[in-house]
Parts: C-alpha cells; sequence; structure tokens
C-alpha cells in the first residue's frame, strides 16, 4: 500500500535524487514527479555529467541504462565502488527489461520501466532515500564505535602502572570477562582497547557503549538494536551495539548505571551470548569479549538492591583496579610530555615545553579528577602561557570538590539520655517507616515484628499513614 502524499512529502526533505538520461523529456517528467513530491533534484544529461555529479550530498540516483559516453550500468558500478550507500534505481526503456534485472545483480536497488506511474515511481525512489540513510546511519555508528586506540601508549613507569601492565598482558590472551574499577579519569577506557588490542580479536569491533551517558529509555534499544515499527521513531530495523560487535570485544562503561530493569537481559547476553532486537521474537546470537568499567563499588549496590547479585558475579570474573593518578606521581612526568605532544599535533603546532618547575608542582597536587583533569590543566597551561615554556604560574588547578576523598567531618551522634521507653521505641518505628518509605512490611521486617504489630503500634503512637 502506497504511503500518502504528506508522509511521501515529509519523508522527502532533506533527500537530494540525482536523475540522468539524455532524453530531455523523460529526464524533465521524472524531475516534476519528484520535486512535486518534495525532493531536491539534480539533473544530468549522460553518464559523464552523472559521475561527475556524484557526491556526499546524493541520497538516491536514477541512471537510464542507455546513455552516452558512460551507460547507466556503467554508473552504477562507479557508485558502487565510490558511493557505496547512494541506492541506484534503474530506468529501463521498452526491450530493456532484461537489462534492468542483470543490473539489479549487480547492486541496483531498484529499476523502473518507461512509461511510469507517478505514485509507483515517487513510492519506490521514498524507499531507495530510507535504505541510503539506514546505511549511512550504521556506517556512521560503526565508525564511531569501532574508532582507533588511542595514538598514546599507557604511561607506566610507577610500580603501580607496572603491575597494571603486567595483569593486562596476562589477561589480554584470555576470552574471560574482565571488571575494570578505579576512580573516574583514571583512563578505564585506554585500558580496555588496551587489552582489545593486545588479543586475539584486536582485528575485529572494539564497541563501546556508555550506560551512564544514554537515557534510561534507550539504553536497550542501543545495546541490542530495534526493529522498524517497534516504538515511535523506529521507521527502519537498527543493529545494537552488541550485534555489531560481533567477533569483537564489547566494553560496558559505567556498568553500575545500568537500569535495573535490562539487567536481566544482560544477563541472559553473559549466560549464552543470545539476545533479542526490542520488537522482534528472533533470537540473534554475538561472539563477544566482554569488558565492564566503574567508579562504583557494585558489592555496595548489590547490598543496596540496586544491582542484580547475579548479574554482578557474572562481570567480575577478573578484576583489575586502576590505580589513580595520585598514586603514581612518577608517572607524571612521561603523561605530562605526552599529552603536550597530543595538544601541539592537534592544533598542527609543535609541542609546549614545561620548566622542572612544572613537573614537581604537578606531583605536589591531589588529582582528584585524575589523568582527565591532568589535560585539562596542561590543556589551560598551553592556551595561555607566556615566554618560551609552561611555568609554575600558568598553571591554574580546579576547586577541589569538597569530600571527594576526605571523609565528611563527623558529626555528633544524638543521645538518648532521658528519653522514655515508649519514645525510643516511637522514634525507631518513626525512623524504620521513612528508610523504607513507608513501606510497613519492609519496615517490621526491619524491626524484628510482625506486620499486624506495626499497624497497632502506629494506631498506639498516633502515627499517620
Amino acid at each position: 500500500m502506497l504511503a500518502s502524499a504528506p508522509a511521501r512529502r515529509a519523508a522527502a526533505k532533506k533527500c537530494r535524487i540525482l536523475i540522468a538520461d539524455d532524453d530531455p523529456v523523460t529526464r524533465l517528467v521524472l524531475c516534476e514527479h519528484l520535486t512535486d513530491a518534495g525532493y531536491e533534484t539534480v539533473t544530468a544529461n549522460d553518464g559523464r555529467e552523472a559521475v561527475q555529479r556524484l557526491d556526499g550530498e546524493i541520497t538516491a540516483a536514477l541512471f537510464d541504462l542507455e546513455m552516452p559516453h558512460i551507460s547507466g550500468l556503467g554508473c552504477l558500478r562507479h557508485v558502487r565502488k565510490h558511493h557505496q550507500h547512494i541506492s541506484v534505481i534503474m530506468v529501463s526503456g521498452k526491450g530493456s527489461l532484461q537489462d534492468a534485472v542483470a543490473a539489479m545483480k549487480e547492486g541496483a536497488f531498484d529499476y523502473i520501466t518507461k512509461p511510469f506511474d507517478r505514485d509507483e515511481l515517487v513510492a519506490r525512489v521514498n524507499q531507495a532515500c530510507r535504505t541510503t540513510k539506514l546505511g549511512r546511519e550504521n556506517e556512521a555508528l560503526r565508525a564511531a564505535v569501532t574508532a582507533a586506540a588511542p595514538s598514546f601508549e599507557f604511561v607506566a613507569r610507577s610500580p603501580l602502572a607496572q603491575q597494571l601492565m603486567r595483569q593486562i598482558g596476562k589477561v589480554a590472551f584470555l576470552d574471560s570477562t574482565v571488571m575494570l574499577t578505579g576512580e573516574s579519569g583514571t583512563g578505564k577506557t585506554t585500558v580496555a582497547r588496551m587489552i582489545h588490542h593486545a588479543g586475539p580479536r584486536s582485528d575485529k569491533p572494539f564497541v563501546a557503549v556508555n550506560c551512564a551517558s544514554l537515557p534510561r529509555d534507550l539504553v536497550e534499544a542501543e545495546l541490542f538494536g530495534h526493529i522498524k515499527g517497534a516504538f515511535t521513531g523506529a521507521v527502519h530495523d537498527r543493529p545494537g551495539r552488541a550485534e555489531i560487535a560481533d567477533g569483537g570485544t564489547l566494553f560496558l562503561d559505567e556498568i553500575g548505571d545500568l537500569p535495573l530493569e535490562l539487567q536481566p537481559k544482560l544477563l541472559t547476553f553473559l549466560q549464552d551470548r543470545t539476545f533479542q532486537r526490542i520488537g522482534s521474537n528472533k533470537i540473534y546470537t554475538s561472539d563477544v569479549r566482554l569488558i565492564a568499567a566503574t567508579h562504583q563499588d557494585l558489592a555496595s549496590l548489590c547490598r543496596e538492591k540496586r544491582f542484580r547479585e547475579d548479574l554482578y558475579f557474572r562481570l567480575n570474573v577478573i578484576a583489575i583496579q586502576v590505580p589513580a593518578l595520585r598514586d603514581r606521581l612518577d608517572d607524571i612526568r612521561e603523561l605530562a610530555h605526552q599529552i603536550l605532544q597530543r595538544i601541539g599535533r592537534r592544533r598542527g603546532q609543535p609541542p609546549v615545553a614545561c620548566d622542572p618547575a612544572v613537573i614537581t608542582a604537578l606531583q605536589q597536587h591531589a588529582w582528584s579528577g585524575n589523568v582527565r583533569e591532568l589535560e585539562n590543566v596542561l590543556e589551560r597551561a598551553s592556551a595561555f602561557y607566556e615566554g618560551s615554556a609552561i611555568a609554575v604560574a600558568d598553571l591554574s588547578f580546579p576547586v577541589a570538590i569538597a569530600g571527594t576523598f576526605d571523609p565528611p567531618p563527623a558529626t555528633p551522634s544524638p543521645t538518648l539520655v532521658g528519653l522514655t521507653l515508649d519514645e525510643l521505641e516511637k522514634q525507631a518505628i518513626q525512623d524504620t517507616l521513612q528508610a523504607t518509605g513507608g513501606n510497613k512490611a519492609e519496615a517490621a521486617r526491619r524491626l524484628g515484628i510482625s506486620e499486624k504489630s506495626i499497624y497497632n503500634k502506629m494506631k498506639r503512637f498516633r502515627l499517620s499513614e
């Protein structure tokens, strides 16, 4: 069934169609039909001009099979080689249907025959544009999740960093799940990439998912994908990160922020590497090596019922602690040199030098933000320094976040002197009800009394529901 005209016109927005035909009448008719449907059109008089007009702005192309200089089939081959995500529709004249079918075998998206029906033409172009959009989105997704490893090595001169490097070397060739722990900014993502690139899956994708940066309602779709129509806005099938990572490594960063309702699905995936796209009953499989990372205490989250205990044990097969920067101060000199080189390359300038006193000042800082904070400090200093090298006066440290490392000041415990037993019991019930969010069954369990008793005591002490 053909879509309505308004729906087709809405889908046509931002789609540019190349029309190549040596017949000016056919060219004009195609152009008018598609322009009326809301498409932007570009025309070419022959195959050579069509090839010249192909660029990244073209969404779909219509090629006449018989054109001077370069045939429609030649144009198709050029697209398949240089513009893979442009969908091509072949326009065949009378008696050339067999050629059109042959073009389909070479990668054409579709074909239409002259004379053609306007609504059928627009519907097929609309579908071609959707296919192009899907291909480009998936290509962008693959490029994003398989980004190259950092262009710098992990600095390991301090004893703790050297120990970490030895652990990486031992686990890289295993296929066991790895749990990376450590404060924010210590370089857990870099360590995960190092494990991947040092192992047998290095020629396959490294796919990262940050569980904290995705909206709760999109985490499952990003992780496992969806099919067309699964929810509002799902206009086509889309693979998830787990599927794209097949054969490689799936890195789940900030796993402690994974929504509780999605954790059973991840547990199933960890057990047998199977999953379902949202909206589909089909079982998919993906052979991945899984690495997870968190700055949180997952054991504490389990005790608080905010993280599944069975998932925790599935993830915590091999645990590696990534040390904080303040525990590896011997690495700061080389780290600073490395960071300044990277900043220089990005700016197209020679790396900035540091006064010896700068390194001493950097080693005396607490680094609550770890390597990420060091990068920010050097970025600012290299932007505003005066003279031939960065001096101590050029360093600007951010205000420390209170309580990041030091325990909060102790507050005096409330005294119970002078309270009657009834007052103590009433206070205990009030505090427990508040801690359980008013859940009387849970409050009764914590207090070691029956649920009936807590209702009687609430009535006795005149505590509101």
